[in-house]
């Protein structure tokens, strides 16, 4: 008996690995919406726009793809509960403090002359290590690298400063054109949102 139950747990955990690298490899934004609701999807949508003009189309694509794979993880993790009660409490923590993070966008974006790089920089910084918390005990080396790149990359002087600093060619906006598209949606996102959020797992 104690053989048949090895073995289905090993089994089991076989199973979530195969999920995890088949989703991995399959990462798109049209994948991403069975873990992504619709109003985070445009957000996705909205970065992607940004950092196709900022960087590249292909780092776009990369980072994109990188945040989507991170999210599918995470959500098979909870999902098939490989979360212990202290993960699953720092992911709801984390998820609070990204709604904290999108709010101070929003403020920036609402207030003029509020933009603050250091703060940011140093909210993303514990989104980042959150997440790196979780992860470490149940992911590759390889998803810990995405992650530090997304963060990398969105904690770079020249990336907040092309969304927030004014364009050099009109004196008159507080901050760039693509700021006053993504924030509405950020806004909107954290106040359609519980107060407890959890993680959206795909439906049966």
């Amino acid at each position: 008996m104690v053989e048949e139950n090895g073995a289905c747990v090993k089994s089991h955990s076989m199973g979530i690995r195969i999920q995890k690298k088949i989703l991995g490899k399959m990462a798109s934004r049209s994948v991403a919406r069975h873990f992504i609701d619709d109003d985070a999807g445009k957000i996705l949508d909205a970065l992607y726009a940004f950092l196709k003009e900022t960087k590249s189309e292909v780092e776009a694509k990369k980072l994109i793809k990188c945040i989507i794979k991170i999210v599918i993880k995470l959500g098979i993790l909870y999902s098939n509960e490989k979360l212990s009660p202290n993960e699953k409490m720092l992911l709801k923590q984390m998820i609070r403090n990204f709604s904290k993070l999108i709010m101070t966008l929003v403020t920036f974006w609402e207030v003029a002359f509020s933009y603050d790089e250091q703060h940011l920089v140093s909210q993303l910084s514990s989104v980042e290590d959150t997440i790196i918390t979780i992860i470490t005990p149940h992911l590759t080396t390889k998803s810990e690298r995405r992650v530090r790149y997304v963060f990398s990359t969105m904690t770079e002087s020249a990336v907040l400063g092309a969304l927030f600093r004014p364009p050099p060619d009109d004196p008159s906006r507080f901050h760039s054109s693509h700021l006053d598209l993504m924030a509405p949606i950020l806004r909107d996102y954290v106040f359609g949102k519980d107060q407890d959020p959890a993680v959206t797992t795909p439906d049966p």
